[in-house]
């Protein structure tokens, strides 16, 4: 059986802008803290006696691009328990026009989203468990697919393999980065607005187009590089760099504490 792949979430998670697809709605698909409050969703069920089924459709139809929707829970929730008013063509129309309106350009980071949304529709989720569970361990019970009922909203997972936050070390130092430049910062007293912890974080999305600890390893050094250019640019590190002392360890340095 043809499975939906990476390179086609890629695509769909651009073209969405990381909101939901119904009108109106305005949720992200993947949010700031890497929490996933979207879900891929099939616009004819993949399975027969789904919402809006179609045998006519090949396996490789049935998961390609054409074929899937991002939709917020909720919305994913009612297109689908209302299939006779959300047909086929108005689902496609609403891809369609979302699509138009929202999308973007594809970026590298956005290969890290789609494995995001692929780990999470095939995620295995266990409520209410006082025991061990077992996942791909010798003896324990395999399966394809698992689909277990949760009462929460949303899922939080970790940075996946690849990325910076997967990393526990280049995490650690980027974090270092980040509390050294507040520090600096912060303690500027000619400030006329009061201080934001978490701008930097967020101008570092907005530069790379995700939330630093989403990125791919591979950007790693450039993230680093723009977060001490930052530290380098507060007054109290150009008062210090006058006295000749320096305003933070460089990443070898840090590694070696």
């Amino acid at each position: 059986m043809a499975e939906i792949t990476d390179k086609t979430i890629k695509r769909l998670f651009a073209l969405s802008g990381n909101i939901c697809a119904f009108p109106g709605c305005g949720l992200p698909i993947v949010d700031k803290a890497g929490t996933v409050t979207g879900e891929i969703c099939h616009i004819t069920a993949r399975r027969p006696g789904g919402p809006r089924y179609d045998h006519s459709l090949s396996d490789r139809d049935r998961n390609g691009f054409s074929n899937l929707i991002l939709l917020c829970a909720h919305h994913h929730k009612v297109v689908d328990s209302e299939h006779q008013i959300y047909t086929t063509d108005t689902i496609q129309g609403m891809k369609s026009i979302h699509e138009k309106v929202a999308g973007r350009p594809e970026r590298a980071s956005d290969m890290v989203f789609a494995n995001i949304l692929l780990n999470d529709m095939n995620r295995i989720a266990v409520a209410q468990n006082t025991g061990n569970v077992a996942i791909n361990s010798p003896g324990a019970i395999q399966a394809h697919e698992v689909h277990i009922r949760t009462s929460r909203q949303s899922v939080k997972i970790n940075a996946p393999p690849g990325t910076i936050g997967f990393d526990q070390e280049a995490s650690r130092y980027v974090q270092y980065l980040i509390e050294r430049y507040n520090k600096f910062a912060s303690a500027n007293r000619t400030r006329a607005s009061k201080f934001n912890y978490g701008a930097i974080s967020k101008n570092v999305e907005n530069n790379f187009g995700a939330p630093w600890r989403l990125l791919s390893i591979e950007e790693f050094e450039p993230v680093c590089q723009y977060l001490q250019k930052r530290i380098e640019r507060t007054i109290i590190a150009k008062t210090n760099a006058a006295r000749g002392e320096r305003a933070y360890s460089s990443y070898s340095e840090f590694s070696t504490r």
